[in-house]
């Protein structure tokens, strides 16, 4: 019955077809597109209401109409309007209330227009806005009216004179003179410069006072980012007892400075240059333990003496050198020059059972060790007592910074100490020769590099090296398993080939100097077969050229340019002080005095046609 009475509803609506829902489009300019029928929409329901018979063409009320209840009066489609129960109707809080699902374009109320765009931000008012809330923090400091006008005066002190400089330099440290304004002041990163300024340019009695009054702050300010810079310049214009002063203002701190990136250059440059003898001493006894931070003893110069009295101490004392070494290595600070004094020492002073682990620890910093002495020897040590397997690694850890090692002053050693003491010859001359053969001119010209090939031409000849230097070299022999001379032959045969084709290749570069000419004879002496001819047949041309001869220009040169600088601070000095006819009389002196030298180098040029 009840889909009877659907059809018979159905078919009387007089020959209209259903109704389709239609949905007004937008395009990309907010407009009304034409309107186009849904596909898959409903058939509405006629107007005269649902209980109509067959022929009714009337409009009667539907049976929702006069219903008090009916949810769905009002406004066709709005399922809400006139609901009393409505909880979103007339709601001042409703963020959804009059919002179209479409929105409307503009001008037109129908569905499908877009919201209006936001406004744009003013970026130069943001910004203002940043800069006022930045100095509104400033200026809640104390010192922040005292900076302003130190600063001020600060610019008047770069460009015054030099007899305005100390009286602008007192009236800075009166200003600074209350409380602890100082110790703002040289942390802030603006006001630092000026510490640094009055330090230059202060009077030596202006100087002392403000010496003293940062020296409680010594500790603080060498691991300060820009209050370490303070430190050095009181290390360059300070009086020899504010300098002493100062490395005693360190005592306790020692492997704390050490352990600090900023610090650890200031540590170093103390040790090198500031501290005296008894000075280093005790710098060093606080690495052997926290006895030594708060008392010292005159009697302890080295690690031996802490335990020579007492050697059941020598392990609890070797333990904890060791600790602040590893603490020191761990953040990779060992490249000074106080640490590697105490690599040395311990080194030398530990268990063999704790050989192994100190080279693990040291093996992968090897390159930084070896730009001192102490450092140095503490790394041939080690690589003489490592493992077969340890050595490797420092080989491989070493390879890529090979040829700066060959051409240092200290680094050379490690290099001829490691050829003198590898067992496997073939490794040694892949892993060392063929990495260095690429740059051989530049060894050549470096009188610390020539020492590295003279030693693999001729190792252990008096010709080239000192019998003392041969005697610490040939110590690193009793690490080794085969016999030195079978070991040097193996080596020479193995690079006699590729120096004698270097050589043919550029036989005017072996024979441009008379340093390098000297290497060029003992490589010559050595050379056999068919290398002694390639070698001197090439240079055999050279030197029968009518206008050949040794030339000194590159010397020369490094010489003028080392000099230049040197007289150009000593003319700017002496022209500061009123003595300009001076400072010419010097330079006509310099310019003689090269022009003797290079007299005297082509004389011994001649030697050599």
């Amino acid at each position: 019955m009840i889909k009877g009475k659907k059809r018979e509803a159905e078919k009387t609506i007089a020959g209209e077809e259903p109704q389709k829902k239609k949905f007004a489009k937008v395009d990309k300019d907010n407009h009304v597109k034409k309107e186009k029928t849904a596909k898959f929409s409903k058939p509405t329901k006629p107007s005269g209401g649902g209980a109509g018979k067959p022929g009714d063409k009337g409009k009667a009320p539907g049976k929702f109409t006069g219903k008090p209840g009916n949810k769905f009066a009002g406004k066709p489609g709005n399922k809400f309007a006139g609901n009393p129960n409505n909880k979103f109707a007339k709601n001042p809080n409703n963020k959804f209330a009059g919002k179209p699902k479409f929105g409307k374009p503009e001008g037109d109320g129908g569905a499908g227009g877009g919201d209006a765009k936001p406004e744009k931000t003013d970026w130069n008012k943001f910004k203002q806005e940043k800069k006022d809330l930045k100095l509104k923090r400033k200026q809640g400091k104390d010192t922040y009216e005292i900076s302003i006008e130190a600063k001020q005066i600060y610019e008047k002190l770069k460009c015054r004179k030099t007899e305005k400089k100390a009286e602008l330099v007192e009236k800075l440290y009166n200003l600074f003179n209350t409380g602890d304004t100082i110790k703002k002041v040289v942390m802030a990163h603006d006001t630092a410069r000026v510490i640094q300024c009055m330090l230059k340019f202060a009077s030596p009695s202006v100087r002392e006072q403000l010496s003293e009054r940062l020296m409680p702050l010594a500790v603080e300010m060498s691991i300060s980012k820009y209050a370490h810079f303070c430190v050095l310049r009181m290390f360059k214009y300070g009086s020899p007892v504010t300098k002493s002063k100062l490395v005693d203002a360190f005592y306790g701190h020692v492997v704390k400075l050490a352990c600090h990136s900023v610090s650890s250059k200031i540590l170093d440059h103390v040790y090198l240059s500031v501290a005296s003898a008894k000075q280093k001493a005790y710098l060093r006894q606080e690495f052997y333990g926290d006895l030594y931070k708060k008392g010292k003893d005159d009697k302890v110069n080295t690690l031996a003496d802490c335990y020579k009295d007492t050697p059941t101490m020598k392990a609890s004392i070797l333990s904890a050198v060791k600790a602040n070494l590893e603490h020191v290595s761990n953040k990779q600070l060992v490249d000074n020059s106080l640490v590697h004094a105490i690599m040395l020492e311990y080194v030398k002073e530990m268990d063999e059972d704790k050989v192994e682990e100190t080279v693990t620890m040291f093996g992968p910093l090897i390159p930084l060790m070896l730009t001192t002495k102490d450092g140095c020897q503490a790394s041939i040590i080690c690589f003489y007592k490592s493992t077969p397997k340890n050595r490797r690694a420092i080989i491989k850890t070493i390879k890529e910074h090979l040829v700066k090692i060959c051409t240092h002053e200290h680094g050379h050693l490690f290099t001829i100490a490691l050829l003198n003491s590898l067992d496997d010859t073939k490794a040694t001359k892949k892993a060392i020769y063929d990495t260095i053969h690429p740059e051989l001119q530049t060894l050549m010209a470096n009188q610390w590099g020539r020492r590295v090939i003279e030693w693999l031409i001729s190792p252990g000849g008096t010709n080239c090296f000192h019998p003392t230097f041969i005697a610490t070299i040939e110590e690193g022999l009793q690490y080794g398993k085969k016999d030195k001379d079978v070991r040097r032959k193996e080596i020479f045969e193995q690079i006699e080939e590729p120096i004698a084709t270097s050589i043919a290749e550029n036989p005017e570069f072996w024979l441009s100097d008379k340093h390098i000419g000297l290497v060029t004879a003992e490589i010559l002496i050595k050379l056999t077969g068919d290398h002694f001819v390639t070698a001197a047949s090439a240079l055999t041309k050279v030197i029968a050229k009518p206008d050949w001869s040794v030339s000194v220009e590159d010397e020369t040169t490094k010489e003028k340019q080392k000099k230049k600088p040197q007289d150009a601070q000593k003319l700017a000095a002496k022209e500061e002080d009123g003595d300009a006819q001076n400072a010419e009389d010097d330079d006509k002196e310099a310019d003689d005095d090269s022009d003797e030298e290079e007299k005297e180098e082509v004389c011994a040029s001649r030697e050599y046609k």
